[in-house]
């Protein structure tokens, strides 16, 4: 049955995602934003109707792809980090965490999950915090959002990555189709066609959030 502190937190957790569509947020007042929210964060959006799942649901396909439990893992936009403790669940213990916003990666430190906890807005310019070449993987869902990540930080990520590492990310299905977001499946094609990565997989997912379908990418990197 569904209560009233499900549909609060269906409204409260879309009310907060509607700010970066309607007020064409990005970058540091992203961050603010999200700091200013990380005491709620985690309660609105476990609560919501259908459930919080795609970090779930992102670390059952990062298990399937990356066989080593070693491997060194990005976790892009990691946020208050309930996502590394879905990979921390399925047996990666290598994991950083990477997030602009001060508030909520001290909710992922509390948590003991990531080796790295590192501060810094991704920009469409190299990030100079994370190393280049380092990580033998990217895991992310949630973060390509308008106002968030878009097309012009896919090759910087792309950079944090070795030869052969996987990008591994999920979002949902109707951001494609936003001004924000229109461009990303173009770039990622570009991307391919330069040679810096090669697709794996473009699946869809039902359910992805709060009933709406999702889309997982896997590049990898070449």
């Amino acid at each position: 049955m569904t209560t009233i502190s499900h549909l609060e937190a269906d409204a409260e957790s879309e009310k907060f995602l509607s700010q970066f569509t309607n007020m064409h947020y990005g970058g540091q007042k992203t961050s603010e934003l999200y700091s200013d929210w990380s005491d709620e964060y985690e309660k609105n959006f476990l609560n919501m109707t259908s459930g919080y799942e795609h970090p779930e649901r992102i670390a059952d396909i990062a298990a399937s792809v990356l066989p080593d439990k070693t491997c060194r893992i990005l976790d892009v936009c990691a946020g208050t980090g309930l996502g590394g403790a879905a990979l921390k669940k399925r047996g990666f213990d290598n994991i950083d965490a990477l997030d602009g916003s001060a508030g909520m990666l001290e909710k992922a430190r509390q948590k003991g999950i990531y080796i790295c906890i590192v501060q810094e807005v991704i920009g469409t310019g190299p990030l100079t915090k994370v190393e280049k070449g380092a990580y033998d993987a990217i895991v992310t869902s949630g973060s390509f959002v308008p106002g968030h990540l878009g097309p012009g930080q896919l090759r910087v990520l792309a950079g944090t990555l070795k030869p052969n590492g996987l990008f591994c990310m999920a979002m949902r299905e109707a951001y494609l189709e936003t001004d924000y977001l229109r461009d990303l499946q173009p770039e990622m094609e570009r991307m391919q066609q330069e040679g810096i990565w090669k697709i794996e997989r473009c699946d869809r997912m039902d359910n992805y959030h709060n009933g709406l379908s999702g889309r997982v990418f896997i590049y990898r990197r070449l």
